[in-house]
């Protein structure tokens, strides 16, 4: 498809952004690393966020009560 566009219109094509990505992911075992540091973070952040829901639903459920 891209040789067609590039002898249709006579325009160079760019690589794709995914094929970029793709060149730069680590080898040999280096992704799982990756993956599992990038899972931990993912997941402490959410337990914040979690921590963070719950003290408010409180303040809410004491300001409620205290009506």
């Amino acid at each position: 498809m891209k040789s067609w566009l590039s002898k249709l219109f006579g325009m160079p094509v760019e690589v794709s952004p995914i094929e970029k990505v793709i060149d730069k992911l680590p080898h040999d075992g280096e992704v799982t690393k990756v993956y599992e540091a990038r899972w931990v973070w993912y997941h402490t952040i959410l337990a914040v966020e979690i921590a963070f829901t719950n003290i408010l639903l409180l303040a809410i459920l004491v300001a409620v009560l205290l009506k």
